[in-house]
């Protein structure tokens, strides 16, 4: 076959779909088809000539993944590795395959896939949030604040590993350069690569191409566990979670959210919380607070902060100067408050209008929120007319919303 140029109405209507797919089996809680990621794996370790370990361990989470390589006395350094793995596994798989592909296919379809399933794919994982929560871990706690199932998984995949059959002693605290965990492969996480690599893998059905598309395949079975961790002595692989709570988005896949604790959470305790999308400190979920908020230094966690209190009680407790009020032309009987919010909270100068709902909830009750709107909006009727692209005097015409 030759060099695709075009992708068909087919194959153009099956990209979103085939990113939602990747989405809900990277977000799916079934349990690993561990011969399956172990065909997988040994095939990883094949693709870059080496031979496959006698010693495998498997640990609860990422978490108690970093902790064993730490106890285990692992130092690797990140761009001079000698006995890591990752990086040889990713350029034998993920570069010889992008080479085949920008072989195969034009540029400007590479550039719809990657912009229609691997970015998609990508943000909804979140797998950049998984990892700096292990960095939070491992640069600003002892690690040996995790929780206790944690510990013992990664203690005894430590001994399984350690050359000496020996760990390091639990409290130690982590040095501020070791980064040893980073040397690791995302496992589910990481399925924006895979989904990615997988389309172009359908389309290309030659069989004078099996050699990469087997790769694919076979990478594809080594990603189905959680992170992983391989080099020439041993494997370390993490279970995935054991539950993780999204929200759809209409035109969007599914994305980490839950508004009553933990979004994502693996059998030893470990969990994280997210915002729509966006990871925070438990606080923003389970407790959230004016001081918290406040004292929080990272704006977009503010943010989040606000929305999960409710803007109606950010307002009334934090003060804020009220800049206008006026009766809501859209929502008859409901007034529109326009207030200042100050830039240290937002991050940048901004004002936010409170309104009402136009529909009340089941209990009767009108909900009320707040948009955030530009600091030189005037009026709290401009405002509203700026929330929906309209101008006062266009806004104020409006019948009741629904």
């Amino acid at each position: 076959m030759g060099r695709v140029r075009r992708l068909d109405e087919v194959q153009r209507q099956a990209l979103p779909a085939h990113a939602d797919v990747w989405v809900d089996r990277a977000l799916g809680t079934d349990p690993v088809r561990w011969a399956a990621w172990e065909s997988g794996a040994r095939a990883c370790y094949q693709y870059c000539g080496v031979g496959w370990p006698a010693r495998v361990a498997r640990v609860t989470s990422p978490l108690a993944l970093a902790r064993a390589l730490d106890l285990a006395q692992v130092d690797e350094t990140p761009g001079r590795e000698h006995r890591a793995l990752a990086g040889m596994i990713r350029d034998a798989v993920e570069s010889r395959t992008e080479r085949a592909i920008m072989n195969r296919f034009d540029p400007h379809v590479v550039a719809a896939v990657r912009r229609e399933v691997f970015e998609p794919v990508d943000t909804a994982l979140a797998p950049h949030a998984v990892a700096l929560a292990v960095d939070d871990a491992v640069t600003g706690l002892l690690l040996s604040h995790a929780p206790a199932r944690a510990q013992e998984s990664a203690r005894a995949a430590a001994l399984a590993v350690s050359p000496v059959g020996r760990v390091r002693r639990a409290n130690r605290r982590v040095p501020s350069d070791w980064r040893t965990w980073t040397l690791t492969l995302g496992g589910r996480w990481e399925s924006a690569w895979t989904a990615y690599a997988s389309f172009f893998s359908a389309v290309a059905a030659d069989e004078r191409e099996r050699g990469w598309r087997r790769r694919v395949e076979k990478y594809s079975a080594a990603q189905s566990a959680g992170w992983w961790y391989p080099c020439l002595d041993f494997v370390l692989v993490s279970e995935p979670p054991v539950f993780v709570r999204t929200e759809r988005v209409a035109g969007s896949p599914a994305r980490l959210h839950c508004a009553t604790g933990p979004a994502v959470g693996w059998s030893d305790g470990w969990a994280l919380y997210f915002w729509h999308g966006t990871r925070v400190p438990a606080w923003v979920v389970d407790a959230p607070t004016v001081d918290a908020v406040h004292a929080e230094p990272n704006v977009e966690v503010r943010r989040c902060g606000i929305e999960a209190l409710g803007w109606d009680t950010y307002i009334a407790t934090a003060g804020l100067r009220l800049v206008d009020t006026a009766p809501d032309p859209g929502n008859p009987g409901f007034d529109l408050r326009l207030y200042d919010l100050p830039e240290r909270v937002w991050g940048e100068p901004t004002r936010v209008l409170l309104a009402t709902n136009g529909s009340a909830e089941r209990d009767g009750t009108r909900r009320r929120y707040g948009l955030p709107v530009p600091a030189d909006v005037p009026t709290a009727v401009s405002a509203a007319a700026w929330t929906y692209g309209l101008t006062g005097d266009q806004y104020a015409r409006l019948y009741r919303r629904t």
